[in-house]
């Protein structure tokens, strides 16, 4: 198969970050293949009652809705300045990693429409075990790439936003291609909720 120019450069960028950059989707496969495996074998050991069941459901598709908004605002900042620039604005100024913490929001999200405390614990350290090494590896490839990512590495935190931070441009720069993906691509958490939902409750 040969790759387009742009598939080379994002190949041997992945390549330079490391092994699990490089093969991030096949990882994210096999951590779903293993989630849903512990998810319908492994027993429930904490069921919640029927009032606090609903809530989960309501606050965990609220956090994966959260995430899609977060993911596709996340696109909008970074607009077609990705590997050109290091985006220091709106969602990028409160977090150095906004669309890896807003697919954190949406795996929550789904851990707790699962009706589950333990799979929704699980969701969270398999989430942050394979993709936590991945921002590390990240970080190094921009470090060595841009000048200015020592100084913004030491302000803004890698993970977890600090809103305090906060700022903003008058006028960005849209690349509607990669908005219309990472929405495409965030959408397909929407279908998981009702099939968690149905299994919780054939379980009841």
């Amino acid at each position: 198969m040969i790759l387009q120019p742009s598939k080379r450069i994002y190949m041997s960028r992945l390549r330079q970050q490391g092994f699990s950059n490089l093969h991030r989707k096949t990882l994210f496969v096999l951590l779903v293949a293993a989630l849903l495996s512990y998810l319908l074998l492994v027993r429930d050991p904490l069921p919640l009652d029927s009032l606090k069941l609903v809530f989960a459901w309501i606050i965990g598709a609220a956090l994966v809705f959260l995430g899609i908004i977060g993911r596709v605002f996340a696109t909008l900042s970074i607009g077609g300045h990705k590997d050109r620039v290091i985006v220091m604005t709106e969602f990028y100024s409160v977090c150095r990693n906004p669309l890896y913490f807003s697919s954190f929001l949406m795996a929550l999200g789904l851990g707790l429409v699962s009706g589950r405390l333990d799979f929704t614990v699980l969701c969270a350290v398999a989430y942050l075990a394979i993709f936590y090494p991945m921002m590390r590896n990240e970080a190094g490839f921009l470090r060595e790439k841009f000048e200015d990512f020592a100084e913004y590495e030491r302000r803004v935190p890698l993970f977890f936003p600090n809103f305090l931070l906060w700022t903003e441009r008058k006028h960005i720069e849209i690349n509607f291609k990669r908005v219309r993906r990472t929405l495409l691509d965030a959408l397909i958490a929407l279908p998981v909720i009702p099939v968690l939902i149905l299994i919780q409750t054939l379980r009841h």
